[in-house]
Parts: C-alpha cells; sequence; structure tokens
C-alpha cells in the first residue's frame, strides 16, 4: 500500500510539473491494462486485417494508444467497439501543418472575441447544404494538403462547377433534400436511431440515384467519378424503408399496413373495436328495451353497460353488477367480457410485434453500415466541393498555381474575411516572396493594415492548399509544409505565463521548427520588454530566421531601426503600409509599399479613439523633448545593426550594452529638462527680485551639467 501511495504521488507531481509546462497528461491504471490486455487482443484480431495486427504489434505505441481507445469505447458505449475493422495510418507530410497558435492567430474556425464561428474563415467558407458538408469543410481548413495531385483534383472539380451553371443548380436541389446522412449512419451503427433518423435515411436514398445519374455525365473528372464510385445502389434498401415506414411522426403506428399480415390483422382488430362495440351496444338496446343504455370504458374496469335507475327492470339476468353509482348502474355481460379480452389481447400483441418487426428492418439497415457510411463520406465531399464552388463563383475567386521555387506570388490578394463583411471596398495588395526577397520587414502605422496584410497571406496559402480558389487576380504558390503566426498578445495567467513569455515560447517553437519550406508570419516581435531588449530580440530573431531556417517570411515592427538590415542582407527588403498625414488627422491608404514608413502615427491614432486631450497633449511634449536626441539614438542603433552576427557574441552584447547606457542619459536629459520646465511654469513673476532670477538661472545651469 505504501508503495502504491508512494507512486501515486509521484504521478501526481509528474501531472503538475507537465501542467506547469503547457501540456495536457492523464494516469492510466496498471490494474486495468492487465485485466483488459487479453481482451483488447481479441478485439484486434477480430476486427482487424492480418497486415495491421502485425504492425500493431511491432508498434508499442500504437497498440498502447488502441488500448486505451477500446477502454474508452467499452466504458460509454459498448456498441462502438464492433463498429471499426480498418486502421487508416495517418501520415504528417500528407497535411500542412498548423499548430494551435496559428489557428487562433488567423482565426481560422473560430474567433478570438467569443470562441464563435463568426468572423471566421470558415463561416466565410461554410456554403455547403448539409450539415456533413460544413464539417468536411472545417476539417479541410484545419488540414490543408500537401500533395499537388490532390490539390488539383479539387481544383478541377470547383472549377467544373464554377463553369457549368445547370449541373450547380440540378445538384443543390438533390442536396437540399439530403440532411445529414453521415451523423444518421453513426447513431444507426450505435443503436441509438429513432424513427426519424430512418426516415431521413428513406428520404436520402431516395436522392441518391438522381446525384448518379447528374454526375455519371461528367466522366472526365478523376475525384467526381471517385466520389461516384463510393454511391453504391441502395435501391433494395429504400424500397424496403418506404414499404415498411409511416411517414407521419405523430401517429402511434410506426408500420404500414400489407407489409406483415399478423401485424395487418392484430391492427384491424383493434381498429374495428369501436365499431363492434357500437354494434353490440345497439343490439342490447333492442333486445332489453332500454333504448338509454351506453357501452362505456374507464380504465379500472375496464368495458362496462350503464343503466339508469328508471330502466333497472328491464336488466337482463345474464348482466353482472360491477358498479352503483347515485342514479345509475354499470353491469359486465359475457359478450362483452369476450370482446374486451380480444381487444386487450390484440392490443398487448401489437406492440411487440410492431417492435419485432422494427428490429428487423434495423438489422437489415446495419448489415449495409460500411456503405452506407462510404456514401455519407462521399457526399460530405461532394457538399463540401459544391460550398467552395459557390464562393469562387459568387465573390469571383481564381484558381492558384502552384510552382517548385518556394516562390510566394500573389497579384492584387485580398483578406477573403475582411472583404465579405465589411461595408467599403477592400484595397488590394501584391506579394513576392522568393530567393530575391525571401524576407519582408514592414512599417507603418497602427491601423494601418499591417496585420490583416500578414494574415491575408497566410489565409491565401492555406485556402489554395484546400484545393480552393483564392481572393486574389492571380497566383502562383509553393506548396508549404507549415504555416507559422505571432500574432497579437495574450497572456496564460493559470499557468503562471506572461504576455511577453507566451510571446518568447511561440516565437521559439517558430524558430526551431520552422523550415526553408515554411511560411513565418511574425508581428510586433519584442514588444512585451524593454526597448533595447525588444529591438534586440526582433533583429536576432530576423537575421536567425534568414540566415539559419530560411523560410519565407513577412515582419511587421514598429521597430524602423530594423529597416537598415537591408543594407547587410540581399533578401531581406523594406516595405511599409501606405498613409497620408493631413491637416484633419491621418489617412491610412492600406497599400503595403516599397520602402520605409514615415512614422508610427501613434499620436493620430490616439486621437482617433479620443483619448482624453490632456493626455495627448502631454504626449505632444514628451515627443518633442525626445525628438532633439533621435538623430544620436539612431546613429547608436546603426552601429549595433552593423555588428556582424558571425562575430563574436561578446562584441554584440557590448553594441547593445553601449546603447543601454546611451539610453539612460538620454532618460536623464529629459527628466532634467521637465524638471527646469516645471520650474519655470511655477515661477512667480510678481515676487522675482533680481537676486532670484540670478539664483534660479544659475541652478538651471549646473542641473544642465549634472546631466552632461
Amino acid at each position: 500500500m505504501k508503495l502504491c501511495f508512494h507512486i501515486r504521488h509521484q504521478a501526481n507531481s509528474l501531472l503538475v510539473f507537465f501542467k506547469q509546462l503547457g501540456y495536457f497528461t492523464s494516469l492510466e491504471h496498471n490494474q486495468e491494462d492487465v485485466d483488459t490486455q487479453k481482451e483488447v487482443d481479441t478485439w484486434i484480431q477480430q476486427q482487424f486485417q492480418e497486415k495491421a495486427q502485425q504492425l500493431l504489434h511491432k508498434k508499442c505505441s500504437l497498440k498502447s494508444a488502441l488500448h486505451s481507445f477500446y477502454t474508452y469505447l467499452k466504458k460509454n458505449n459498448k456498441h462502438a467497439t464492433g463498429q471499426f475493422h480498418t486502421i487508416a495510418w495517418y501520415e504528417p507530410d500528407d497535411f500542412l501543418l498548423l499548430d494551435a497558435a496559428t489557428q487562433r492567430n488567423l482565426e481560422l474556425v473560430r474567433n478570438k472575441h467569443d470562441g464563435s464561428k463568426k468572423g471566421t474563415l470558415f463561416a466565410v467558407l461554410d456554403k455547403a447544404i448539409t450539415p456533413m458538408g460544413s464539417r468536411m469543410i472545417q476539417k479541410w481548413i484545419t488540414r490543408p494538403l500537401m500533395r499537388l495531385d490532390q490539390i488539383t483534383h479539387r481544383q478541377h472539380m470547383i472549377e467544373l462547377f464554377v463553369n457549368t451553371l445547370s449541373l450547380m443548380q440540378e445538384l443543390e436541389s438533390y442536396l437540399k433534400e439530403l440532411g445529414d446522412v453521415e451523423r444518421i449512419v453513426g447513431r444507426i451503427a450505435l443503436k441509438r436511431a429513432q424513427l426519424a433518423d430512418y426516415l431521413a435515411l428513406k428520404d436520402a436514398l431516395k436522392v441518391v440515384p438522381e446525384i448518379i445519374r447528374l454526375l455519371k455525365t461528367y466522366d472526365n473528372d478523376f475525384l467526381l467519378q471517385t466520389i461516384v464510385a463510393h454511391m453504391i445502389d441502395f435501391a433494395s434498401l429504400h424500397q424496403l424503408l418506404q414499404a415498411a415506414l409511416y411517414e407521419e411522426h405523430d401517429k402511434k403506428w410506426i408500420i404500414k399496413k400489407e407489409f406483415d399480415q399478423e401485424f395487418d390483422r392484430l391492427r384491424e382488430l383493434i381498429e374495428d373495436s369501436n365499431t363492434r362495440l357500437v354494434a353490440l351496444e345497439q343490439q342490447e338496446q333492442q333486445k332489453t328495451g332500454i333504448t338509454s343504455l351506453k357501452i362505456g370504458f374507464n380504465h379500472v374496469f375496464g368495458y362496462y353497460i350503464e343503466v339508469t335507475k328508471a330502466n333497472m327492470h328491464l336488466v337482463p339476468s345474464y348482466y353482472t353488477r360491477q358498479q352503483t353509482l347515485a342514479n345509475r348502474e354499470r353491469f359486465m355481460m359475457p359478450a362483452l367480457q369476450q370482446l374486451q379480452v380480444e381487444i386487450n389481447h390484440a392490443q398487448d400483441q401489437v406492440l411487440s410485434v410492431q417492435a419485432a418487426i422494427f428490429e428487423r428492418i434495423k438489422k437489415e439497415v446495419e448489415l449495409n453500415i460500411t456503405p452506407l457510411r462510404k456514401l455519407a463520406h462521399a457526399l460530405a465531399h461532394l457538399d463540401a466541393l459544391f460550398g467552395l464552388a459557390c464562393i469562387a463563383r459568387d465573390y469571383h475567386w481564381t484558381k492558384p498555381a502552384f510552382n517548385e521555387h518556394r516562390t510566394i506570388a500573389i497579384h492584387a490578394g485580398r483578406h477573403p474575411v475582411i472583404e465579405l463583411t465589411s461595408r467599403s471596398s477592400f484595397i488590394a495588395n501584391d506579394t513576392l516572396l522568393d530567393d530575391a526577397q525571401s524576407l519582408w520587414i514592414i512599417t507603418g502605422p497602427n491601423m494601418g493594415g499591417k496585420s490583416t496584410y500578414l494574415r491575408q497571406v497566410a489565409l491565401h496559402c492555406i485556402l489554395a492548399q484546400m484545393g480552393s480558389f483564392i481572393p486574389a487576380h492571380k497566383a502562383d504558390l509553393s506548396i508549404l509544409d507549415r504555416i507559422f503566426t505571432r500574432i497579437g498578445s495574450g497572456d496564460h495567467l493559470l499557468e503562471g505565463k506572461s504576455t511577453f513569455l507566451v510571446e518568447m515560447e511561440e516565437t521559439a517553437t517558430i524558430c526551431t521548427q520552422a523550415t526553408n519550406r515554411s511560411l513565418v508570419i511574425l508581428d510586433e516581435i519584442g514588444r512585451g520588454t524593454s526597448t533595447f531588449d525588444g529591438l534586440a530580440i526582433a533583429q536576432s530573431v530576423i537575421e536567425y530566421v534568414y540566415k539559419v531556417v530560411g523560410a519565407r517570411c513577412l515582419f511587421a515592427t514598429h521597430y524602423h531601426e530594423l529597416t537598415k538590415l537591408e543594407e547587410q542582407f540581399p533578401g531581406i527588403k523594406s516595405y511599409h503600409a501606405a498613409s497620408k498625414k493631413t491637416e484633419q488627422g491621418i489617412t491610412f491608404l492600406y497599400k503595403i509599399k516599397r520602402g520605409v514608413a514615415d512614422g508610427s502615427f501613434g499620436l493620430e491614432v490616439a486621437k482617433l479613439a479620443e483619448l482624453p486631450i490632456a493626455i495627448i497633449e502631454r504626449a505632444q511634449e514628451i515627443l518633442k523633448h525626445l525628438a532633439v536626441h533621435e538623430q544620436q539614438l539612431m546613429v547608436a542603433v546603426n552601429q549595433a545593426a552593423q555588428a556582424q552576427p558571425s562575430g563574436s557574441t561578446m562584441q554584440l552584447q557590448e553594441g547593445y550594452n553601449r546603447l543601454l547606457e546611451q539610453v539612460k542619459q538620454l532618460e536623464a536629459i529629459c527628466s532634467a529638462q521637465q524638471n527646469s520646465l516645471k520650474a519655470l511654469k511655477e515661477l512667480d513673476f510678481d515676487d522675482l527680485s533680481p537676486k532670484k532670477a540670478f539664483d534660479l538661472i544659475w541652478q538651471l545651469k549646473e542641473g544642465s551639467k549634472e546631466v552632461f
């Protein structure tokens, strides 16, 4: 017991340790593993082919994962264990990898505001008709392709849809009748389906032959015909469901007439019971002469004959008294009792017979689960491609081309989300990342469109590798292996991580995992710390990505000093988000142009945000004082920028130390000037004698000497 407690305590300590590192772990109980290992081995032998079994026995990690998977299924739904017959081996090289930070920064399927799909790429692309088509689009967004043949197959099918309006119109009418076949088949396989699911399946199977007929006429499209090949003829299954099931959901009968003879006999007996009761009632009225005689029913006594007290002398001897009321009596007679037995028996039997018939139908459907799954998968693909074709047609998106030169060339590209949600017209921009200019340093004012442009380029690459068309005039892209983004700020307080630490962790991931086939998007690296620490880190990251990683990179920054790197490295180019300063303020042009921005225009943006005027005026005063020494600062920074990265680390550190010392001197100068200005503003000129004026001038002069 002590040993078990010690092991459990160690495990809990490890859980805390890994949680602090940002990992999520779970404990497995060894005793359960021992107890179920034989059961899992038997399950593997029964469910999977010999080739899969051999690989599982060779790979302990895979077998362990399957063991946990089996245990989970058995605990939550034991019927699900019998639904798995094949294993698909995931190949990371088949898909463009998008880590959690990139998916979050680009807002692919969830926005940062409330976690919903509003304002996401998925919200724009989701033009599918069915829920299963929407789920397929969402899956494609987070798992873009890397194989060129698979990408081009999707492109060709989308192009066929866009160019054939009649095909899209007819296909849309059929897709609207399908429903969510994927979920329906899943519920049937797990024995959770209701009558409504089988009726929905019947309606979908009715449409499938029409879809097959329509698509077979376009036999020159490979992917289209592959989809058709997975759509088996389910005419017999549809005929069974059509003949057996009632379509009205509010009726108590779920099986149609003339489907089962025994069921029809029992149902007719129940449905004719009212007629037989009325006939018996009329017969007894004539025999007894009691015209007010009634046959009724309650849940305590069942059926009964009711006679008023005034007619008691006419009651025949074969009536048996059941109940006495205030002014009437209730009786039973042999004929009514026999009819009641028959009706009750029929009611008891008909429900069990109907349930047995429904079970037979369910089993017949379950025999077709595997081909039905293939059908659902094919229909989901078809609907997803239809949805991508709709947006390409409606918004005039174009088909991108692909190259093997690691070139990303986009002409007149537009942001796919902002363009469709913004009320104003979107300003298109060009992009060219190749060997001659593999890394762009982009400067410009806040709200000038830098972050939008960065996301836009990344989204274009994701769309293209999904097989989708993109919002651009034309594009020639390379197939990327990964896309990394470091955009925006945020902390992980529960994990004890500051905003800057999160930024550095994401940057570290990029620098260690990116390759020369990756696209790296970096926005405002180094802003979470002091100015010169941030500047030093930003420059080091740029140099590392350019020289060591070799990835295509877009780097947005407010550190204008970094643009001097263009003079050292031929593949680094400076671009800026254009803007125009007028008497009324700053006008954003949202155009990415060659060169360096005139400034960040932070004060103008603060005015747009309606910051209190006192803060704006004070900031302007401080900015003027800092501008006096800007030239000295720029000279010092340029000297550090010219330090060769290949030189000693000590030399580079000394350069940054000198910069830091100069910053301290500048801060002291600004502080002294502020004190002098404050003293002058507080001076009472009415009480100023020549001696006091002389002393004040002397103090100001001595203060400036101390600073310098």
